[in-house]
């Protein structure tokens, strides 16, 4: 057995499509083949032995119920042809992924989101075992630590798989199966650019593999480095000015941030009005580069695009090795193993002064430049709107390492009738270091302004104090009114926030299986059962100025914690009709797992399957399946912290909301004392504090899928799958979006709604207190769709070959409950949950040596839901479009090379205009390079 499961001979046709696109497959991780297709290969095999390879959603991997379970493959050969510099961008075209296998975040890294379920809902495995969380601030695996030329394939199975492995698969599971039985060295070099010069990429990895020991043992290493250059938002027309779109369309947008080099002045504590007119910042005036003042408007916003990035600069490096070791014939030690090194650089804007993140019982604040400041022409405590263009811009540095050893014992028992064993351990751990410059010291600046402050954290009651920066240890004076910003005091000032992180995960699991444990009429019974031990641990180590509030955009605490979980399982195998008219084939597939964690407690998950095959041309299969998600960590045990977001007061801005909702909004903004008719937000930014809570539940969830296999007989070459799915998930973790709260709070009649929990009253100009929601068991989820994949395959004759491919999903239901009580919301086809439709569709063209790609990418367009910053009206008045992409791609296959040229988006087609996104798209599921050419050569020698 191989990583608890059964040793099988790996067999696959390797018909010529070059597509990254889902195969239709099944659990023993071959193709589906037509029973009629023309032959086109042979077996695959290195040096004459066939490889044994681990079996996905099952411990058992009996032939009668291969094709129970819904499992697409993606090959070391598709791999390969495509443009693919890190493992996550294989995944970055796939319909079913959910935009998230890219590496536009996390620091460098790639998680994977199967169904736009969520990526802590998406398990991970490497040759079957789990693997540790990448970049320690979020609960998933980096798969960027796998070099792609060490992958054999990858096997994704869309099914909830909680009764096989645990927590974490209730959207289902990855598996990436490394190279084994691997010998001679092979170098793969590739490399890529966009038609402006920019988004260069580059990889280079090393494989080396060789037997010993008359091959009774097999050794694989592989090294890789990849290197990815930074992309600047303003060499994109379309990227810069970001907009801010608050009116219908044909109607001026103002774009940016109402934060820049000039600042914005307004009156603080109550205060008279610097002017009686102005946008963004309440009656706030600006300082024009004359030093005279006018009130601000829209057209004074900064176009932070000039300053930021698309994409950082990152560097990856891999360490791959595989080995095993034959003692003797009832015995074979094994092991698995990776360590990664990933360096990203971000450059940013510099910080902006605005609303001060600190503790709750603070006001909501502003930095105060007090009245007597010399040259202060307001005759008043004023607050201060500035980008700290003084100080600099950010940087922010992450150095993430991620190692993890698997070795194990695999065999079978002399004279046991069958019985095979796995048994094995795991250790794997994170470290990342993560520092950002240009960070404010929100006391230092109180300090260099002379404000000594009197109401505690977070306040704007105080007093001018000439002598409180002479007083204040290093301190070096700042007036606003005098010019430039001395750099001694921009040292003093801005400081870089360091914050290291880690996690750290332990598993071993025992396993026994005989596929043969009795002879049924039809066939064997199988059987497997097993035990495993699993902890996990981590922490987040804040910065003292952090802790203390001094951090002007982020108030956060220590996380630290951790938990263990023990478990036993079993599947059963079992085969009920075959070869019978009416029922070619009729078996069922049964599993179950008990899981006690030491947190909250115990949980029983099981499974249940049937394939039914009436004749050779096609199958029917069903599953139903219970599964959860354990609280992480971060859900756990996460410090408390307070942040900045983007997000509107609903009585600021009434008119936005419906006809029918505005007089209950009016009136509640009344009773807390607002006048909505007259009342602006300070700034675009609430304080919003969040937590993890040790207190929480798992996840619940309930998943069916029923589908079919198409091969028929009357076509050969095509193999055809439709499978429809829905997932039912119960106690939910986590906590609403801050806008749908505020939305459900103020349009309930007296404050009356469960939402309005999350307020703590307004301070003295009427800006809401921060807002307070821990991490919680809240309401349900639910999913529903189909996928359907083809693959079809036309020799000509015998040089020419024509393949088509399809691979597409449709969405029919995405909605969730955000309370317990609270209504099921729809999603679906709106920025806030996923397009109705995605689809790949292919065609190759072999030619000899030559193969011939073409593929079009469809996204489907959306709308908008008012959850957002923009407020409600923006789902009425606009909406995002279709989007299509074609790709071409050229492969010539010498005797011990292969050289891979291609096109991504061949009519260099711009990204979506996305109202809600960065840089007026979203990175993570638009095209936004423009046209990208790549090379990609490998040699084996």
């Amino acid at each position: 057995m191989s990583a608890g499961v059964s040793v099988v001979a790996f067999a696959v046709t390797t018909s010529a499509h070059a597509q990254i696109i889902s195969l239709p497959g099944t659990t023993n991780g071959q193709q589906i083949g037509n029973p009629s297709a023309r032959k086109q290969s042979v077996s695959k095999t290195q040096d004459g032995k066939s490889e044994t390879i681990t079996v996905v959603g099952t411990h058992l991997g009996a032939r009668e119920t291969a094709e129970i379970q819904p499992v697409a493959v993606i090959t070391a050969d598709q791999i390969q042809q495509s443009s693919s510099m890190t493992t996550g961008d294989i995944f970055a075209r796939i319909p079913s992924m959910g935009f998230s296998g890219n590496t536009f975040s996390n620091a460098g890294g790639s998680c994977l989101n199967i169904r736009s379920l969520g990526t802590a809902r998406t398990l991970v495995l490497v040759d079957g075992h789990r693997m540790v969380n990448g970049n320690s601030t979020v609960d998933c695996p980096d798969v960027n630590s796998i070099a792609p030329a060490m992958i054999d394939r990858i096997e994704i199975l869309k099914d909830g798989s909680s009764t096989s492995y645990g927590a974490d698969a209730i959207a289902g599971v990855v598996n990436i199966i490394l190279k084994k039985n691997f010998t001679g060295t092979t170098v793969t070099a590739n490399g890529g650019i966009s038609e402006y010069g920019d988004d260069q990429t580059a990889a280079v990895t090393i494989a080396h593999g060789f037997n010993f020991d008359h091959d009774r043992g097999n050794f694989t290493i592989a090294g890789s480095y990849n290197y990815q250059a930074p992309m600047a938002a303003d060499q994109r027309k379309w990227a810069m000015q970001e907009a801010k779109v608050n009116n219908p369309p044909g109607q001026d947008q103002y774009f940016g941030s109402q934060y820049g080099p000039q600042p914005v002045f307004a009156a603080v504590n109550g205060g008279k009005p610097l002017t009686a007119h102005s946008d963004g910042v309440a009656n706030s005036v600006i300082q024009n580069s004359n030093g005279t003042y006018s009130p601000y408007s829209w057209g004074d916003n900064y176009d932070y695009s000039q300053d930021n990035q698309i994409i950082s600069e990152q560097q990856i490096g891999n360490l791959n090795v595989t080995g095993h070791y034959d003692v003797n014939s009832h015995l074979q030690l094994y092991t698995s193993n990776y360590f990664a090194h990933t360096q990203t650089e971000e450059i940013g804007t510099p910080m902006y002064v605005a609303t001060p993140a600190t503790t709750l019982t603070g006001n909501s604040g502003a930095m105060v430049v007090p009245s007597g400041e010399p040259g202060n022409p307001f005759g008043e405590d004023v607050a201060l709107y500035q980008r700290m263009f003084g100080i600099g811009r950010r940087y922010g540095y992450n150095a993430i390492n991620s190692f993890q050893f698997t070795g194990g014992a695999r065999g079978d028992l002399p004279n046991s009738g069958g019985w095979t064993y796995d048994w094995f351990f795991s250790y794997g751990k994170t470290v990342t270091g993560s520092t950002e410059s240009g960070e404010v010291n929100w006391r230092n600046m109180e300090n260099a302004l002379g404000f000594r402050q009197t109401g505690g954290a977070g306040s704007t009651q105080g007093y001018y104090d000439p002598n409180l920066c002479a007083q204040s240890q290093g301190c070096a004076a700042w007036n606003p009114f005098a010019g430039p910003m001395s750099q001694a005091a921009a040292n003093y000032i801005g400081f870089t926030d360091t914050y290291p992180s880690g996690q750290e995960m332990r598993d071993t699991q025992l396993t026994f299986a005989n596929k043969h444990l009795a002879r049924l009429p039809y066939g064997p019974l199988g059987i497997a059962v097993g035990v495993e031990h699993r902890g996990l641990d981590g922490y987040f180590k804040a910065s003292p100025e952090d802790i203390a509030g001094l951090n002007s955009n982020q108030y956060r605490n220590n996380t630290s914690g951790g938990y263990n979980v023990t478990e036993v399982f079993g599947e059963l195998s079992i085969p009920l009709l075959k070869d019978l008219p009416g029922a070619k084939a009729l078996s069922a597939e049964a599993s179950g797992r008990f899981s006690h964690y030491n947190t909250y407690g115990q949980t029983y998950n099981w499974h249940a399957g049937l394939i039914y095959a009436p004749t050779k041309d096609v199958s029917f299969r069903a599953n139903i399946a219970t599964g959860f998600r354990a609280p992480t960590i971060i859900n756990l045990y996460q410090g408390a912290t307070i942040s900045l977001t983007g997000t509107r007061d609903p009585c600021a801005y009434v008119g936005t909301y419906p006809t029918s909702q505005q007089a209950t909004i009016v009136a509640n903004c009344r009773a807390q004392g607002v006048n909505p008719a007259t009342f602006k937000q300070t700034n675009g930014s609430l304080k919003y504090e969040t937590g993890g809570n040790p207190e929480l539940q798992p996840e619940i969830s309930r998943t069916y899928v029923i589908g079919s296999i198409l091969t028929p007989r009357w076509l050969p070459g095509l193999t055809a799958t439709v499978d429809y799915f829905h997932t039912h998930i119960t106690e939910t973790i986590g906590y609403p979006s801050l806008a749908t709260e505020l939305n459900g709070c103020y349009t309930s009649a007296n404050l009356s709604s469960s939402y309005c929990s999350i307020l703590h009253g307004r301070d003295i100009d009427g800006q809401l207190y921060p807002i307070s929601r821990y991490h919680e068991n809240t309401g349900a989820f639910i999913e529903d769709g189909l996928d359907i994949a083809a693959h079809y395959t036309q020799p000509l004759d015998y040089q020419n070959t024509l393949s088509f491919g399809a691979d597409i999903q449709d969405i029919m239901s995405y909605k969730s409950q955000s309370q317990d009580g609270q209504a099921l919301i729809s999603y679906l086809a709106t920025d806030a949950g996923v397009p109705k439709w995605v689809g790949n569709g292919t065609a190759t063209w072999s030619h000899g040596r030559w193969n011939v790609t073409y593929m079009v990418r469809f996204i489907d367009g959306f709308s908008f839901y008012p959850n957002t910053s923009y407020g409600p009206g923006l789902s009425m008045w606009w909406k995002t479009n279709q989007a299509w992409y074609h790709d071409l791609m050229v492969t010539y296959r010498g005797n011990i090379y292969t050289v891979t040229a291609g096109v991504k988006n061949l009519a260099g087609r711009n990204p979506n205009f996305y109202a809600n996104g960065s840089y007026n798209t979203s990175p993570g599921m638009y095209d936004y390079a423009g046209r990208y050419m790549y090379i990609k050569a490998q040699v084996h020698f």
